[in-house]
């Protein structure tokens, strides 16, 4: 399909207020490009064009956070990480793969497996609506964790605070990109309940984001 011809489905999706829908298997060049066209044309729509920067900064961290986990499951599976609970050994096993080099290996692994990132943008009765699911459940206990960051994150203005004021030895796993995500809403006058993730009965975690832009 022509680039052109694309891009022209994508702004009648956005006129028509219907969702699109990115799949990917690993963050490749391409696919970025495509989120943000998209996501530039919403925000071109409402002139709010200052809100690209953090919003798609907040997009690719939360697109991270998927791939890191289906890269967890991925090593766990093939015994590269013995210890699943091992933050520590989880996160130095997952950086092995998740590096530009091992970028496509790690994408036709993650297909082989039916892990993917499923990326959803729809603009509807003036409110952005940002969806990140992957295909791997949250357990309880870590669902509780993530509540308790967002909610502890939303009194800082700064990653930086963060780390000074209440340093986490695991920040490097799941929770300083869900600080970074709070922190980056709050600068742009989103509060943090507007961002949300939840693992629903079929197996999947969400991670949602709601931008109101009028």
């Amino acid at each position: 399909m022509e680039t052109s011809t694309l891009e022209e489905r994508f702004l009648m999706a956005i006129n028509r207020e219907e969702e699109i829908i990115f799949i990917s298997y690993s963050l490749l060049d391409d696919t970025e490009e495509k989120i943000k066209f998209v996501l530039a044309k919403i925000l071109e729509k409402h002139q709010k064009e200052e809100l690209f920067t953090p919003l798609y900064s907040c997009i690719k961290e939360l697109i991270a956070n998927a791939n890191k986990a289906n890269a967890k499951q991925i090593l766990t599976d093939e015994g590269t990480i013995e210890d699943p609970e091992n933050i520590i050994e989880v996160i130095e096993k997952v950086r092995t793969i998740l590096n530009e080099k091992s970028q496509l290996e790690y994408g036709l692994k993650a297909k082989q497996k039916m892990l993917s990132t499923r990326t959803y943008l729809r603009d509807h009765d003036g409110v952005l609506t940002i969806r990140i699911i992957n295909n791997l459940a949250l357990p309880e206990k870590e669902l509780k964790r993530i509540s308790e960051r967002i909610e502890k994150s939303s009194h800082y203005d700064s990653i930086a605070e963060i780390y000074i004021e209440d340093p986490d030895p695991y920040a490097e796993g799941m929770g300083l990109g869900l600080s970074m995500v709070v922190v980056l809403l709050k600068s742009v006058g989103v509060d943090h309940e507007n961002f949300t993730v939840s693992t629903d009965n079929t197996g999947k975690t969400f991670a949602e984001m709601n931008i109101p832009l009028v």
